[in-house]
């Protein structure tokens, strides 16, 4: 099958101008709030290829001829670069939606509400909008103080305390559990299953981190003045994560998250394939044909996607637990 992409920058289709141009397109699709990057390398044997403006939208899809394409992400052109001889010109730029209030250091703080309203309050004063898991959007949050603390920051924090994951794409701020990425409409990514025949190579590592049988955590009672813990998963070693927090929920949810990150890094992996744009990051990899202990649901952390004659991507993995 042949490899076709489709490049639309300021609202304007460029794809035939860049038909026999390119060289390369290289898409990164990163999980959480790290960056998503596109870099593409044209031939500008005549210097008829103008250099698109800083800051121009660049909205790039991949696929195959006759199958259509998918979209793979929107960035913003960050920095232009011309070289020669032969001439070429690259175009680099990373996700669009990386607001810079989302940098902002604040102080506030937030009491008496759910994690579902907190991201809500959070995506209004960047004007995203909240998609939020249902299991997690009813979760009771008594406090959450966010002092001189980024956005950013504070989601990824409350990310690992409840084993989810928030990444802002295409106007939407996601708050998911792990494994169960959403696409930039907002809907839940579908498992992508990938036998051992399909890949290219594949290396996966097994250590000795998930030692740790349980987790505790310790929250606050207000009522008897007590440090009260709680636990997740049973038997020895225990892993104590430190401070307390406000109320039981959180303290059993973030204890229930560390386990699972505990667990986690038992298996790491990475695969090589024939070019795929349903993989994304975050998404659930079932794998195949492997072997016992491989085969089963992996969790993507980091997508590659890269154009040349051919498309080629490159997933890695982490257990699912």
């Amino acid at each position: 099958m042949k490899p076709v992409f489709k490049v639309i920058v300021g609202g304007e289709d460029i794809t035939s101008r860049l038909s026999d141009r390119l060289i390369s397109l290289l898409v990164s699709d990163e999980a959480g709030f790290k960056s998503d990057t596109v870099s593409i390398l044209l031939d500008n044997r005549d210097q008829r290829v103008a250099m698109p403006s800083k800051g121009a939208e660049l909205k790039v899809s991949l696929g195959y001829r006759g199958e259509g394409v998918l979209f793979t992400g929107r960035y913003t052109v960050d920095e232009v670069s011309v070289s020669g001889t032969p001439l070429r010109m690259t175009i680099a730029g990373k996700a669009a939606n990386m607001r810079a209030g989302l940098k902002e250091r604040k102080t506030r703080s937030f009491s008496d509400t759910t994690l579902g309203d907190l991201v809500a309050t959070v995506a209004a004063d960047n004007s995203m909008t909240p998609k939020v898991s249902d299991d997690l959007a009813s979760i009771a949050v008594a406090q959450v103080d966010q002092t001189n603390e980024s956005d950013i920051h504070l989601l990824t924090r409350l990310a690992a305390d409840y084993g989810a994951v928030s990444k802002p794409a295409n106007g939407f701020l996601l708050f998911v559990k792990r494994g169960q990425a959403k696409s930039v409409s907002g809907q839940l990514i579908p498992a992508v299953t990938i036998k051992e025949n399909q890949v290219s190579s594949y290396r996966f590592t097994f250590a000795d981190r998930g030692k740790y049988q349980s987790v505790v955590a310790h929250w606050h009672n207000t009522a008897s003045g007590e440090r009260e813990p709680v636990s997740a998963g049973a038997g020895s070693p225990a892993y104590t994560l430190r401070g307390s927090y406000p109320d039981q929920a959180s303290a059993q949810a973030a204890a229930a998250a560390k386990l699972a990150s505990l667990q986690r890094g038992e298996g790491v992996g990475s695969i090589t394939l024939s070019g795929n744009p349903r993989l994304a990051a975050e998404g659930v990899v079932s794998l195949s044909g492997f072997m016992s202990g491989v085969d089963g649901d992996w969790v993507a952390s980091r997508v590659e996607h890269s154009l040349t004659d051919t498309l080629t991507t490159t997933v890695s993995l982490e257990m699912r637990k």
